[in-house]
């Protein structure tokens, strides 16, 4: 790996990539939250700024593979700045997703603080940027553009066009061509974007990440349709050595290891949001793919492009794969098995449109909320009946079931009525989740006695469910469950 960076500032990155050629001559602020990708230039004299307004440890810019950044550039990130692969930008060009606010006369603009905070910038993939162009605001920029030398762009922009003027305005924009099916599967080269991303969370499972790893490169070797990336929440036992071993074989690995804990939920984001695939398979660290499975979900996957999300049915082996639209469906389909990461495919287009990904970031089931955002876009998704894994028989551990399975899953569900569930959809699921997956998993739990809390689990059960018609006959089921574990 090669910087021109002094050792300090390299080191000092959330990441950066191999290969770079990053300027002496300029500042970065906030280097931790920076993540540059491979084979990216940064010439001189660039300040690079991260405005710490929250303590999530994510990357708030993004440099992807491949980018050239000519002389004099400033990023200045509130919230997020992604220049996605192969952006070129030209010299003394201001990217800022958020504007100073300017109308109170007297007061130097730099004291007004901002006109809107929560805004964002997304540059796509292969964008040309010309010289002197200022980007401010919350903006997304399509793939493939040409922005002309001193544009100023202040509103959204989409693929394949030409902009130009202050404020830029579309002056071209051609239809893309289709790209033929097997476009991209088997070059090798290291700038094709890869098909899937499979993205493992871990932390302190150095065993289980070993097998997980052997089961998935046994199968894929180096092939450039598939990246794999580990984001390792602290651990303090050999998983840096495990995945170190990998990462000597296999080029295709990526690995980012957070300073601290930051949560399960949080690296369970973190490690989507650090994919550059067009699609995103989380992955349990415990959980192994069978012999010959990831060659078959890539054909899958290449079926049905158009799908926002790709759900693998594990209970259903009966081989089918079919597609069907919108959340009731999805809904009846996925159940709160939605909930099992492993079985989750997302379409990144459709996962980077998420305007709120962390609202329900802390009620540990938060990639459901994102599937059912995602359906209020691209309403499109494929169902997969195969058995894909192999368990490790891992004893659940370190939450509370009912807070979980009652109050996280009900209050994410409720989010989405009016918004493509209805009242009826959530009362059926709340009835069909409580027999087919949650009175078993509770008498798992209580049976094995796994380092579950379930004091309160009656408690919330009532909360609940006491206005329901069954509420007695399965409030007697509890008893019975928890009795029969006690005794």
């Amino acid at each position: 790996m090669s910087h021109s960076l002094e050792p300090k500032p390299v080191s000092s990155f959330f990441y950066c990539g191999k290969s770079t050629d990053i300027s002496p001559i300029g500042q970065f602020h906030h280097p931790e939250f920076v993540l540059i990708g491979d084979r990216v230039t940064i010439k001189d004299d660039y300040c690079i700024q991260s405005t710490l307004q929250d303590s999530l440890p994510v990357p708030k810019i993004i440099i992807g593979d491949d980018c050239r950044c000519e002389q004099g550039l400033t990023l200045q990130a509130l919230n997020r700045i992604e220049i996605k692969p192969r952006v070129t930008i030209g010299s003394n060009v201001s990217i800022s997703d958020a504007r100073h606010e300017y109308r109170q006369v007297g007061l130097p603009v730099l004291a007004q603080g901002w006109m809107d905070s929560t805004g964002e910038v997304i540059i796509g993939e292969g964008t040309q940027i010309g010289d002197g162009t200022v980007i401010a605001g919350n903006i997304r920029i399509g793939k493939h553009c040409v922005i002309q030398p001193g544009s100023v762009v202040e509103q959204d922009l989409p693929d394949y066009c030409v902009a130009g003027g202050s404020p830029a305005q579309i002056l071209q924009q051609e239809t893309a061509k289709l790209q033929p099916r097997t476009a991209g599967l088997s070059s090798g080269t290291p700038e094709s974007t890869p098909l899937l991303s499979i993205c493992i969370p871990t932390y302190n499972r150095a065993i289980y990440l070993d097998l997980c790893l052997s089961c998935i490169f046994s199968q894929l070797q180096n092939d450039s349709r598939v990246e794999v990336i580990v984001c390792d929440n602290a651990s303090t036992d050999a998983t840096p050595q495990v995945i170190a071993r990998y990462a000597s074989r296999y080029p295709s690995l990526k690995s980012f290891r957070n300073s601290t804990n930051i949560g399960g939920d949080r690296n369970i984001y973190l490690v989507a949001q650090l994919a550059r695939g067009k699609f995103i398979k989380w992955q349990g660290d415990d959980d192994y793919f069978v012999e010959d499975s990831i060659p078959s979900l890539l054909d899958v996957i290449h079926d049905h492009m158009q799908c926002g999300i790709i759900y693998l049915n594990v209970h259903n082996h009966d081989g089918q794969v079919y597609t069907a639209e919108g959340a009731p469906a999805y809904l009846r389909t996925s159940g709160i098995m939605c909930t099992f990461i492993s079985g989750i495919i997302l379409r990144r287009e459709d996962f980077e449109q998420i305007e709120k990904p962390f609202r329900y970031i802390d009620l540990s089931l938060n990639q459901a909320y994102m599937q059912y955002e995602i359906l209020t876009r691209n309403p499109s998704f494929c169902v997969v009946n195969r058995r894909m894994f192999n368990f490790s028989g891992n004893p659940p551990s370190g939450y509370n079931l009912g807070e979980v399975v009652f109050r996280s899953y009900q209050t994410i569900l409720h989010h989405f009525i009016g918004k493509g569930l209805s009242e009826v959809d959530v009362q059926q699921e709340k009835l069909a989740a409580l027999y087919n997956y949650i009175l078993p998993w509770y008498t798992g739990i209580m049976r094995d006695h796994a380092p579950v809390f379930t004091d309160d689990f009656e408690d919330l059960f009532r909360e609940f469910y006491g206005e329901e018609s069954y509420f007695e006959d399965v409030l007697l089921r509890i008893a019975s469950i928890k009795a029969l574990a006690q005794s």
